[in-house]
């Protein structure tokens, strides 16, 4: 099959372009031709289509005609309409797999692939097919206002970086699509990596015949398990109020006898630093965003890996990078979470937000590294079971070719 992959960056900025990225060179060692469709960037991964990639969109940009500009995109981008039909033009690909492109590519590459004839299959990596801003998350908690597709709160509550012209921008791109039925057209199949995000999009009101729960997975041979138990506990990932750092910071800051490092950087690290030097002096450390390499041998000299999230995480890569390693994990029990991290099991569960809660868990480890070892050797036999990257090419690729045959016929 030629497999047009669609992402807005073709470069591994996080961990849905992580996922993206191990599924395109599994379809080529697979056989199979990918033609990538994203923005153009310096960091892209080298391709012979870079031609017809679109350029960088700024959200950033400060002159009212730029914002106008960029605003208009987010409904329909005119370039990236244009430029993916000449790509499928000169490529003809059997099939489309889609990852985020809402925003920078817009919608409009959609109702190309559905002219064109091109069948389309969309992972979902987060939830803007039914949440404006993207998390089910405003204000500091969880948020289902726009349950039943009417999406007004989203302007009233400014979801969209605290914005009412951005969350207004974002209404429209929503109310639009959906009276256009823009993605329902042209979107054959729905892949969901957590069943908790499949239980979402139906009590949204998406068919249930439209979605198939495929678990991301990784490479277990590309990581090295711990042979011991490590110290210190360790987080990772983007520094965000979602992210649930403030209860973690509480949590080590409760038990002098815990370490932690906070990996990755955000919007919210200049608070989180504070917070951790007033409360916890000395006990939490921040390298700033790791390297793979750099990243790897954090997690695999770490007592555990820990997911504090006060949002609904869908299927965090975090969590398979510590299964991967042999390395325990204490997970907040929201989202799909309790799907990779089974309490007792591959790691320990506590409630969202309780400081207390969490401080237990990490302090239950701390007291005991057998247990700890024992739990990241069990999340490693998961991963090789379950979330193994070969397992995960196997049922998209029967997903495609499903797709590729019908669209054909």
């Amino acid at each position: 099959m030629r497999i047009l992959v669609v992402n807005k960056f073709y470069w591994a900025k996080g961990g849905s372009e992580r996922v993206m990225l191990d599924l395109a060179r599994g379809y080529e060692s697979a056989g199979h031709e990918v033609i990538p469709f994203a923005m153009a960037s310096p960091a892209n991964r080298e391709t012979p289509w870079a031609e017809y990639f679109v350029p960088e969109v700024d959200y950033s940009a400060r002159s009212p005609v730029a914002r106008l500009r960029a605003a208009v995109r987010v409904l329909h981008s005119g370039v990236a309409a244009r430029r993916i039909r000449r790509l499928i033009h000169a490529t003809r690909p059997h099939v489309a797999h889609l990852h985020n492109f809402h925003h920078q590519l817009s919608p409009s590459i959609v109702d190309v692939l559905r002219e064109e004839g091109v069948g389309a299959v969309h992972t979902l990596h987060d939830y803007k097919v039914i949440c404006p801003n993207y998390l089910l998350y405003t204000g500091g908690e969880v948020c289902e206002r726009c349950k039943g597709g009417r999406f007004h709160p989203v302007i009233r509550h400014r979801c969209v970086r605290a914005s009412r012209s951005a969350s207004v921008v974002a209404f429209l791109e929503m109310t639009w699509h959906r009276h256009r039925r823009t993605l329902e057209r042209g979107i054959r199949r729905v892949i969901s990596p957590s069943r908790f995000l499949v239980r979402k999009l139906v009590e949204f009101g998406m068919s249930a015949e439209r979605v198939s729960f495929v678990p991301n997975g990784l490479d277990p041979e590309a990581f090295r398990a711990a042979d011991r138990p490590g110290d210190g506990f360790l987080y990772v990932g983007r520094l965000s109020r979602e992210k649930g750092l403030g209860t973690l910071v509480a949590a080590v800051a409760s038990r002098p006898d815990l370490r932690l490092t906070i990996a990755g950087d955000g919007p919210e690290e200049h608070r989180v630093r504070r917070d951790a030097e007033r409360l916890a002096p000395g006990r939490v450390d921040f390298p700033g965003y790791l390297e793979r390499r750099d990243l790897f041998d954090r997690i695999r000299g770490a007592r555990a890996v820990v997911l504090p999230s006060e949002w609904y995480e869908n299927a965090p890569i975090a969590a398979l990078e510590a299964c991967a390693s042999g390395v325990p994990v204490v997970g907040a029990r929201i989202g799909g979470i309790p799907e990779i991290v089974r309490d007792g099991e591959t790691g320990l569960l506590f409630d969202s937000g309780d400081a207390e809660g969490l401080a237990e868990g990490l302090s239950r480890l701390q007291r005991d590294p057998e247990l700890a070892h024992r739990m990241g050797r069990r999340g490693r036999e998961v991963l090789e079971g379950e979330y193994s990257l070969a397992g995960q090419i196997r049922s998209m690729l029967s997903i495609l070719e499903e797709v590729a045959s019908s669209a054909s016929r």
